[in-house]
């Protein structure tokens, strides 16, 4: 089993980009409108999503009102992110490019959603940081959401992560089933079988395994303050009082001093 991480490369969505809204849309609605939420309760406009992906959050708050680009290093969930803007006909903006280099502009906010910090090592995150900083006016807001450790690593809070998800669309099916161990050093290895059967074909069978660097509140914390940011806040996806060892993933809520 892997117990080391190393930052994702680009192309690792590749093979869950075409299925990945299947299995993840509906669970983003939660976190989607805690985001709006905190956006609104501090009147920002505009928003860089530089982990969009296929663009959940990019196409709630745009058509909740928000100037909105979306940024993402996979092309592939790019490529779907901009047919979805085509197919509702929104002209959202959006950009190839690593949250770790690219500079876009000056925005009220900016976004990194679904864990999407876990797919860098400790440094890189640090080295994102410090590019989301200069991506933000001054006072600007940086939210970003990760699984939280010290929940994970009591009792057996590891096992809470075991899926066994199903979906139907047309005439395949696809089943995805997925547990995850944890390491000292908070790496999450997760590993992943998955099925794709269309009619009564025999199932065609994928494995996977990824790794995610988690944190705990306090880590999260240091970390901030030293590359530019203030604490505002962490709380639970729901926007709910974040709890040290019951709260499963932390919403960050930082501030650009």
């Amino acid at each position: 089993m892997k117990s080391s991480h190393s930052s994702a490369k680009a192309s690792h969505y590749n093979k869950e980009a075409k299925n990945y809204d299947e299995f993840n849309e509906e669970n983003s609605k939660v976190i989607n409108q805690t985001i709006e939420n905190i956006l609104k309760s501090y009147n920002v406009k505009n928003v860089l999503d530089l982990s969009c992906g296929t663009g959940s959050q990019v196409f709630w708050l745009t058509k909740s009102g928000y100037d909105v680009i979306g940024v993402d290093i996979n092309p592939l969930m790019l490529k779907i992110a901009k047919n979805k803007a085509s197919q509702e006909k929104l002209p959202i903006k959006f950009l190839e490019g690593d949250m770790r280099h690219l500079y876009v502009g000056k925005f009220d906010a900016v976004i990194t959603i679904f864990n999407a910090v876990g797919h860098l090592t400790n440094l890189d995150f640090e080295k994102a940081m410090r590019n989301i900083n200069s991506n933000l006016k001054s006072g600007g807001l940086y939210i970003f959401d990760i699984n939280n450790l010290e929940y994970l690593a009591k009792d057996n809070n590891i096992t809470t992560l075991t899926i066994d998800w199903q979906k139907t669309t047309g005439d395949t099916k696809i089943r995805d089933i997925q547990y995850s161990t944890i390491n000292p050093e908070g790496v999450l290895t997760s590993y992943t079988t998955s099925y794709i059967q269309k009619d009564a074909e025999t199932p065609k069978v994928s494995h996977h395994e990824q790794t995610l660097q988690i944190y705990t509140a306090l880590q999260l914390k240091d970390m901030l303050e030293k590359n530019g940011f203030q604490l505002i806040a962490h709380c639970s996806i729901d926007g709910s009082e974040f709890i040290t060892t019951e709260t499963d993933r932390i919403l960050t809520v930082a501030k650009k001093l």
